[in-house]
């Protein structure tokens, strides 16, 4: 393993959208979505192909608007955030 800043180089996580997640079950992956909702430790993103996914938080709730999740999809909407999320503003795209 390859680490360079606290990130594990040796494993690259490809950045996918809902459509890819059935391909993707148990790999660790990055997403990008819209926060629609936090309830404790599960957060609702809205990806980029607008379907609603659970994120199960490792650590804080974002701040932003948008995030980029780093995580291993568990199967169907969820997937379980491996290290923390990264905040990419509140206008993000539009």
């Amino acid at each position: 393993m390859t680490v360079m800043g606290g990130i594990d180089l040796g494993a690259p996580c490809p950045r996918v959208n809902f459509e890819m997640f059935s391909q993707c079950e148990g790999k660790r992956v990055r997403v990008v979505g819209k926060v629609e909702n936090v309830s404790g430790s599960t957060m609702k993103i809205k990806t980029s192909d607008d379907v609603m996914v659970d994120v199960l938080l490792q650590g804080t709730a974002p701040t932003d608007a948008y995030v980029e999740v780093d995580g291993t999809i568990e199967g169907g909407c969820r997937i379980r955030e491996e290290s923390p999320n990264v905040g990419l503003g509140n206008d993000f795209g539009t």
